[in-house]
């Protein structure tokens, strides 16, 4: 049975810039991996390997995406 998923990208901080976490949208899916494959399908700043975007990690919950820098 599938379940919906949230997915969240963390916050980050480089040279010149920063973020807050990011959420990209609910899925529904059979896990959080596939949730993801789905939602990023054909992105280049996803990494299907790592569950990274743009080398952000991705969560399933606003709490943990905003553990690092907010």
């Amino acid at each position: 049975m599938k379940k919906t998923f949230e997915i969240w990208s963390e916050g980050y901080i480089i040279t010149g810039g920063r973020g807050t976490a990011l959420f990209h949208g609910k899925i529904k899916a059979n896990s959080f991996k596939e949730a993801c494959d789905i939602l990023f399908d054909d992105d280049k700043f996803y990494n299907p390997k790592n569950l990274t975007y743009w080398g952000c990690r991705l969560f399933d919950n606003e709490i943990d995406a905003r553990k690092s820098f907010g």
